[in-house]
């Protein structure tokens, strides 16, 4: 089993070796004039505040009292767009023009591709926060290995100078999770929380997917005419999780994103079709005893050739055991899996895996249980 690395000085993707796909069938950029493709993976900052000691502001809204207009100047710093808003009694969840915000009353997750500065927003979040009552009690930044790092804006360009930055604000703890020359998952930790472990029940789910079917990425190339909630029920991505709220949106030339409520736990899908980088991206926070049926439904949809898949479990969530909670479909083969047990109260595994053989079929339904993944035994997530 791969050893999670936990080294002084925090190595570069490219120093690495780590080779993305560079095919020249990509787009140009203006500035460079280099033909690359669309950086999928995306950055993800995931912040949890407690109620500050010293105000006397109410609380029971809290992130929720900021109205979309001030959301907007805190994702100016990021560099991406709100292009559309749902809400429910639990979170109010927003799609961007790189990806997704979901505020809780005591959390905001945020979520960006492509070359946006996600953490340039860490000072106007602080700042909101106060504003709310709040002050930061956990940051967990996390992001999969680019294909393209030199094309980022500081600090994104490495692992280091994003630590660097973070611990400036946070002085949290680093790891790389998976082989430095490939698949791999960084995450950044800074851990404040004084309450007991087992009272912690939050737990998240990603699946980051390349090398898709192109058959499947066709659909999420726009088609005049053709609204995007017809995409969405027609790709098999509204059957993912039934019942949910979604809010789905497709650009133009290609690419689609959607947020999904289904009460207090959120899902986001965002796919970049393009062949010469294929990605997509699938995370939620919802509370399962395992995520086998969960998965292999995702894998359906989407058929890609390899993903990386990182689950985060704290004490007292339903999944128990994330080490034993993946039981993949036969048409994939595990390349490494790696776990962390962290003394904060709570586990982290990353596997990565690719489909078996060219000439297997893509299929990876299972009879793991005749149940949907909503009938499973669902716990109420304190956000």
């Amino acid at each position: 089993m791969p050893i999670m690395s936990t080294i002084d000085k925090l190595f570069n993707e490219s120093d690495a070796g780590f080779i993305g796909n560079h095919q020249h069938n990509g787009y140009t950029n203006e500035t460079t004039e280099e033909i690359y493709g669309f950086e999928g993976p995306e950055k993800k900052l995931d912040i949890r505040f407690c109620q500050m000691k010293s105000s006397k502001i109410s609380t029971k809204s809290g992130l929720r009292m900021i109205n979309k207009e001030k959301w907007q100047t805190v994702l100016d710093s990021a560099r991406c767009t709100i292009i559309s808003q749902k809400s429910n009694d639990y979170m109010d969840a927003y799609v961007l023009s790189e990806s997704s915000l979901f505020v809780y009353p005591r959390r905001a997750m945020i979520k960006t591709c492509g070359t946006t500065t996600l953490l340039h927003l860490i000072a106007k979040m602080i700042k909101v926060g106060q504003e709310c009552g709040l002050e930061v009690e956990m940051v967990l930044f996390s992001r999969k290995n680019l294909n393209h790092p030199s094309k980022q804006v500081f600090p994104h360009c490495s692992f280091s100078d994003e630590v660097e930055f973070l611990n400036k604000s946070f002085q949290g703890q680093a790891y790389v999770m998976g082989p430095l020359n490939k698949d791999h998952w960084n995450l950044y930790i800074a851990d404040f929380r004084k309450s007991s472990t087992f009272q912690r029940t939050e737990q998240t789910f990603e699946v980051m997917m390349h090398d898709l079917d192109p058959k499947v990425m066709e659909q999420f190339f726009k088609k005049p005419d053709q609204p995007v909630s017809e995409v969405t029920e027609k790709s098999g991505i509204a059957g993912l999780l039934p019942g949910s709220l979604i809010d789905d949106f497709q650009f133009d030339p290609c690419g689609y994103s959607m947020n999904g409520l289904l009460n207090q736990w959120y899902w986001t899908i965002h796919i970049t079709p393009e062949s010469h980088c294929s990605y997509v991206s699938f995370d939620t926070n919802l509370a399962l005893a395992d995520y086998n049926q969960l998965l292999a439904n995702v894998l359906e949809v989407f058929k890609p050739g390899r993903f990386t898949a990182a689950i985060y479990a704290e004490d007292g969530s339903p999944c128990g055991d994330p080490y034993s909670s993946l039981d993949l479909p036969s048409a994939y083969s595990i390349q490494n899996k790696t776990v962390h047990g962290f003394d904060g109260g709570y586990d982290v595994v990353v596997c990565n895996y690719s489909l078996v053989g060219k000439e297997k079929k893509h299929s990876t339904k299972q009879d793991l249980t005749s149940k949907s993944p909503l009938e499973c035994n669902l716990i109420s997530v304190g956000n």
